[in-house]
Formats: structure tokens, sequence, C-alpha cells
């Protein structure tokens, strides 16, 4: 969710952390996620000419023009709360809460480390989802307790604190997880975990482990 469009003065430690995370794994993260979420949406074998996604909480747009490039069958909008001051492609702002898009205008959303951010409007998030796409894929964490939730903290201060994007004070558990699922009525049809994005990295496997990340596809 990094996004340079969240804070408009950045303090020498606020670049110090951006080129830490650039350098040590935001670019293998992306082309690492990308990568799934590419083989996931062809796994859904959606028999169109063009699929269109929308990005939800797109951050840079990184990952949502990977997308568009990595399948040229694929149609990729990006949405954020942030004014469109990058002039980018393919971007729209919005309130975070309500989007500014006619019932199934599309045929998958995608939330990519989005949700825990943003723990006041998941089920109104989840609920737009549902009215705008036939299907949503999440990429996010499960914590299973103290130690887990303070490691995920501690990712994402060096991940988004930089760019002026909140710290979440917790993170789903598979339980929880499950009852926003059910509470929404939507249908987990295949889910991703552990998930392993840090392999590249000295140690970090072994404290970062692959079961705080996950992967959901959801029909609608």
């Amino acid at each position: 969710m990094s996004s340079p469009l969240a804070k408009d003065k950045k303090s020498f430690f606020d670049k110090l952390l951006i080129k830490f995370h650039k350098n040590a794994s935001h670019s293998n993260r992306i082309g690492m996620l990308s990568g799934l979420f590419t083989q996931e949406i062809q796994n859904l074998a959606i028999e169109k000419e063009t699929i269109s996604l929308l990005d939800i909480g797109c951050g840079d747009m990184k990952i949502t023009k990977v997308l568009s490039e990595q399948n040229s069958q694929l149609e990729a909008t990006g949405v954020d709360i942030y004014p469109n001051t990058q002039n980018w492609e393919n971007y729209v702002s919005f309130d975070g809460k309500t989007l500014p898009f006619e019932d199934k205008s599309f045929d998958i959303v995608l939330f990519s480390d989005v949700l825990h951010h943003d723990e006041e409007h998941i089920d109104q998030l989840l609920k737009e989802a549902k009215r705008v796409s036939n299907f949503i894929i999440i990429k996010d964490h499960f914590e299973y307790g103290f130690f887990s939730r303070t490691l995920l903290q501690l990712a994402d201060i060096v991940g988004n604190y930089g760019y002026g994007v909140s710290i979440p004070k917790r993170y789903f558990t598979k339980k929880r997880f499950q009852e926003i699922l059910k509470k929404q009525q939507l249908t987990e049809i295949k889910q991703l975990c552990p998930v392993y994005l840090y392999n590249h990295l000295p140690l970090v496997p072994y404290i970062f482990k692959g079961k705080y990340q996950f992967v959901s596809v959801i029909k609608t």
C-alpha cells in the first residue's frame, strides 16, 4: 500500500525508511505478488476478451501497472483516497468508503495489504467490492498473538510509516477473517497460506514466517 501521495512533506527519517524498504524488499515483493495475482486471475478462467480489475488502495500503482503489463487481456484501474497529483493513468481517487462505479463494473477487485490499514471500514469496503465485482482477491496478514502482531507492525513501520500510512493495532486472525467473510456473505473458493515473500533476505524468513501472509480468492 506504499504511496507517495499519502504525505506531502517527508522528513529525513521518512526518506531513509523509504530508501531502505525499496532496496531491501519493495521491488522483489511487487514482482512476486504480481506473479501470484496473475496466476490466480488466470485460474479463474474468466472467458472474456478483456478482464477488468480494480485495485483498491493501489498505493504507488506499481502492482496495478505490472499486472497490466503481464497480462494483455487485463484492463486494470487503481483507486485510493489521495488526489492524483502524479497524473497517473487509470487512477481514480475516492472517499475511502463508497466506490464511484456502477454495480458489477469489474470482473475482479484486488485488495493488496490494504484492509488491515482501515479497521473502521473493512465491512463497508468489502460490501462495495462485492457490489462492483464478481471476484475479490485479498492479500493480507494473519497474526497469531503478541509476537507475530509486533513483527507485522514493525514490518508496516518499515514499509509504510515513511509514506504517512497508518500502522494498524491488530491484524486478521484466521477465525476473524472467516467471520468477516460470512457476515458479508462472501464465499472463499481458495486460500493460499503460507505465502513466502522474503526468502531472498538473509535470516528474515526464519523470523517473518510465511504463515503471516495469505491470499484469499473469493466469489461474490
